[in-house]
Parts: structure tokens; sequence; C-alpha cells
């Protein structure tokens, strides 16, 4: 093992097939040598099993934690791996993603600024996902996901300080003491576990900057029900950060003002014909606007299949506008993802 880590590298998983593919571009990565990687999470798959631990045997800086949490189990994942790291500086990758060759340099340079108390990088849409996959990556970063579309592209070319909320949860850096003093990953939220994280230590005085050219690949899941659960769990967690304190941004609530003004109207249009054409002009309005994104998207890409993301627009806002009214009238849900 090595003796001195520049970087320790903590990744929460669920034993998915795609985490090798995380650990070898790790391990292809520009000062590989000075990585500490833990692997923090049961794998149930025997051949992704296998692999991984011939991977171990080959690179004595990979650990495996085996461990599941009943709750807050990515959040769990995260501090069991961060009490075992080694370095000064512990960054929190997603087991689904590729880092760039330069990223483990690029993420730790800004701490060279002792203000700076965390890093995050983009997350960008690889080219060769499955077509819902795709379409759901192309959707979060378009202007369909307001300023979270920031963390999906590099944008400004240099390294800026950032708000909490800018923060991507499978792409940060901490300092280990900024990590203690917030007192870690709080198990109540997930997902959103890195964003009451970043907001705490920011309130802190600490740094947070974004770096673009700290970026990786991310391989998100390509069934249609998965990226549905994904978004109303941000709804959820939305409505709990604002319960925790964070400061309220109102971009974050138009969805559910949008599906609270068609339950409305839906419901006004039995009785009067105003409310119909109300109701009807606020959903043309709304495709209309869905559409532009949508045009705007694939004028970015170059790709004509990319239209589809307008089917994905309205879900994305029904989604996350039912969860923020869900979680305010029966908060609490377990959002855990185990595996």
């Amino acid at each position: 093992m090595i003796s001195a880590p520049l970087l320790s590298i903590v990744i929460p998983t669920l034993g998915r097939p795609i985490l090798i593919q995380t650990l070898q571009s790790l391990l292809a990565s520009e000062g590989a040598a000075t990585l500490e990687i833990l692997v923090v999470g049961v794998v149930p798959d025997a051949s992704v099993h296998s692999r991984l631990e011939a991977l171990l045997a080959e690179n004595r800086q990979i650990r495996h934690l085996s461990l599941s949490f009943h709750k807050g189990d990515s959040s769990e994942k995260k501090n069991a791996g961060m009490r075992e790291s080694r370095a000064d500086i512990v960054a929190f990758i997603d087991d689904d993603v590729v880092v760039a060759p330069g990223w483990p340099a690029r993420i730790v340079e800004p701490f060279a600024d002792p203000m700076v108390g965390l890093v995050s990088g983009p997350s960008l849409v690889p080219d060769d996902l499955p077509r819902m996959a795709r379409l759901a990556g192309v959707t979060l970063a378009s202007k369909a996901a307001g300023y979270v579309a920031e963390r999906y592209k590099k944008g400004h070319p240099e390294p800026r300080a950032v708000k909490w909320s800018r923060l991507i949860g499978c792409n940060m850096a901490y300092r280990r003491n900024v990590i203690r003093e917030i007192g870690g990953f709080d198990p109540a939220f997930w997902p959103g576990e890195e964003m009451i994280a970043a907001f705490l230590a920011t309130q802190k005085g600490h740094k947070l900057i974004f770096h673009p050219d700290a970026w990786l690949y991310h391989y998100p899941r390509s069934s249609f029900h998965g990226y549905v659960k994904q978004i109303y769990g941000y709804g959820a967690t939305r409505i709990r950060l604002m319960r925790a304190g964070v400061d309220f941004e109102p971009a974050t609530v138009l969805p559910a003002v949008w599906v609270l003004s068609l339950v409305v109207l839906a419901i006004g249009a039995l009785f009067c014909r105003v409310c119909v054409w109300l109701l009807v002009m606020n959903l043309v309005l709304y495709l209309f606007a869905a559409l532009f994104i949508t045009a705007q998207k694939v004028m970015e890409t170059r790709r004509a299949s990319d239209a589809l993301m307008f089917v994905l627009v309205p879900v994305t806002h029904l989604a996350y506008g039912i969860a923020e009214w869900v979680e305010i009238f029966r908060p609490g849900k377990d959002l855990s993802c185990r595996g």
C-alpha cells in the first residue's frame, strides 16, 4: 500500500458491473500511483466480485470495505470510507463514472488555496450511452434542469467559486478536516447528502471551487423507471434541504407550482369554462417552452435522436413537482438505494 497518498478516493458502490470500468479509469489516470482507492459496499454479483478481487490482488492501493446499511446507505458508505482514508484530501465519486486522465490532479489543484474546503467538477454525458440513458443525461444538461445544467457541462474555462448548490455529488472532493467539522454526511439525506454537506461547509466559510477540467463521464441507469425515481428523489430532497435551513432558491419550487396550477385548473375546468381555456393555455405554453429547450439542446449536440428528450422534459418537471408536494404532506420516506 502506498505510504503517503496525495488523494484518497471513496467509491460507494452497489456492486454494478461498471464499477470495474471506474476503477480501471482511475488506475490509468495520471499520477495513479499517488492515489488511495476505497470501494465501499457489498458486491453481490459473482462475476463483478471476481474481477474486483483480481484488481485488489494486482493493486494494493485499492481496498474493499464490504458494508451495507439499512438507512442512509450512501451517506454511511461515504462516512465509512472517509474514516478509513489516509490522505488530507478525500474525493467521492460514484461507481458508474469514468474519470478523465488528468482528473486526480485537477480535482486537487484548487486546494492550494487554504480557503478552499471542497471542489467539484463536471459530470459529462458519454456518447456511447443507451438511448434512454443518453436522453436522461441531455435532459439534465439542458435548460429544463435550470441551474443544475451547469453541473453537466464544462462551461467556463477557469476554476471558479460557486454556491453550495452547484456541487455535484458524483464528482467532489473535501479536505478531511472539513468533513469532520460538519459531522460527515447526513444519513437522513439521499439523494442530497452532498448538498447539505456542501451547504454546511460553505456556511462555515470554506470556499467551494468548480473546476471545469476536473471532469468525468457519468454512466447513469438506463431505464425510464430509474430516471423517474432519480428525479422524484431530487424533488423530495429539495424540500428536506429547505427544512434543514438551506438558502431558498425560487427556481427549485417552480415544478411544484406548475403541478399545483394543473391540478387547480383541472378541477376548476369541471365547473368553469374560463378554467378550461386557462388549462389549455397553460399546457400549450409549457409545450412550446419544452420544444424550445429541446431544439436548443439538439442544436448544441447535433444529434437528431436527442429530440426525443422532448418527452422527458414534462416527465422531469412532473416527477420533481409531485415529489415536492408529497414530501411536504408525507415527509420522511426513505429514499435510500441499496444493493
